[in-house]
């Protein structure tokens, strides 16, 4: 027996679906003019938590296959995940041995023919890793690694390399190691670019052979309520001052300090900490994840990206499907200072992206590395200068709207510790590959 639709009920539907229709064109098609204030970011809660794991953070981000002849790279995300839990798996034994390497036995060793070559973002602390091995021994905890080599000869052990050192450390492998690696490639060769090595400042690293076409990103920016930061960095909230003004919420107590900009929305905090504890880098590296994992709402990837000895600074990065986020304020940059364990200082983005506008994405076509070299050699800066280079995006709000973000890829150089873009190095437009040759 059918039921009859009430025409009221019809009309209701009708109305409710109109005013959703009405409200996102609205979002998505009103510009403003207030920045990113509080008032006009999407605020959210519970949906953007995101507790993060440490076999995550503390994880490689790219794959490199050195054939006879040719050497290809990936980042996809995928691939990664599938390495990182394959090397979980506590596939190596403990460490065998370390020798110090010569520049040119080291950079022998990296290009060596017929391998499989696994990089981290930056120097790990192996006791981050220790989850790699069976039986990690106490004394290597605090060395670093930046890069895996497992070579095509089974017998061999792994290689764990410091780029910065020198210094290879060698673990025994399982026989079975190398083969599920390298399915990963045989398997999804379309998810790995051809690349060419160069040496810069610290390190072999790769660039790809051919010009490279990524897209342009458009997302919905979200953010969660400043009372969320508000309840985890302040142990009692009954006595809290606000100090807020036109440019900054902020909050103090007897202790420490909460500022977000309003237009940026950048987090700073600080806290008074009296007579740390010493404790060995490992250990302040990993207090500064536990420390950061429920705050940094990212939902995407993020990864380690470094510590500085002398300033007791860790810092972390945001990825989107692969690639680091830069820009001239550096939004993917989380930075915390540590006192022994605990947090003093804290610096990252409230906002947050989810929700991709796929109907807004296009083509961005950037140089080959051979060409990027050119450029930057033309703009006064030599191979030995450049500390680093990465294919990221460059985070930039919207001027159509302060709810949307775009992610522009464009290539960023490291020079004297700073990471800008290659147009503010050497100038040039926002699409590199253009007719003006840069």
């Amino acid at each position: 027996m059918k039921h009859k639709e009430s025409p009221m009920l019809s009309a209701l539907l009708y109305t409710l679906v109109a005013i959703s229709l009405f409200l996102t064109v609205r979002i998505l098609s009103t510009p403003s003019t207030v920045g990113l204030g509080q008032s006009s970011t999407t605020s959210v809660s519970a949906n953007l938590t995101n507790t993060k794991k440490i076999e995550d953070v503390f994880a490689p981000i790219r794959m490199i296959i050195h054939t006879d002849k040719r050497i290809y790279l990936t980042q996809s995300p995928e691939i990664m995940q599938s390495v990182n839990d394959l090397l979980s798996e506590s596939v190596f034994g403990g460490i065998e041995g370390v020798s110090t390497y010569s520049q040119a036995e080291y950079d022998a060793l990296i290009l060596s023919p017929t391998q499989l070559e696994i990089r981290f973002a930056e120097e790990v602390p192996l006791e981050l890793l220790s989850r790699y091995f069976t039986n990690l021994q106490e004394n290597y905890y605090d060395e670093g690694i930046d890069r895996i080599i497992l070579n095509s000869k089974e017998e061999d052990p792994v290689y764990l390399l410091n780029d910065e050192t020198k210094q290879v450390f060698a673990a025994t492998r399982p026989d079975n190691l190398l083969q599920p690696l390298a399915e990963l490639y045989e398997g999804q060769k379309e998810a790995y670019m051809e690349v060419e090595s160069y040496e810069s400042e610290s390190a072999i690293s790769y660039l790809p052979s051919e010009a490279i076409t990524m897209q342009k990103l458009v997302y919905l920016v979200e953010k969660p309520s400043n009372s969320y930061f508000i309840d985890l960095l302040f142990d009692d909230t009954t006595d809290l001052k606000d100090n807020g003004s036109d440019a900054f919420v902020s909050y103090s107590d007897n202790i420490s300090e909460l500022s977000i900009d309003k237009e940026t929305g950048q987090l700073s905090y600080y806290r008074n900490i009296l007579d740390a504890e010493e404790v060995p880098d490992y250990r302040l590296i990993r207090d500064s994840f536990h420390e950061i994992k429920m705050l940094d709402n990212w939902t995407n990837p993020f990864y380690f990206y470094g510590f500085d000895k002398g300033t007791d600074n860790v810092y972390y990065r945001r990825y989107v499907n692969g690639y680091p986020i830069f820009g001239e304020v550096d939004y993917g940059l989380t930075q915390i200072h540590m006192s022994g364990s605990s947090l003093t200082e804290l610096q990252f983005l409230t906002q947050v992206i989810q929700t991709p506008l796929t109907d807004r994405r296009e083509d961005i076509t950037l140089l080959s590395g051979k060409d990027l070299l050119a450029a930057l050699d033309a703009g006064g800066y030599s191979n030995q200068e450049i500390q680093m280079i990465a294919l990221g995006y460059d985070w930039t709000f919207s001027e159509e709207s302060n709810r949307l973000v775009n992610l522009t890829p464009k290539w960023f150089i490291q020079i004297d510790g700073a990471w800008k873009a290659l147009d503010q190095w050497i100038g040039g437009t926002e699409t590199e590959a253009d007719d003006s040759g840069l």
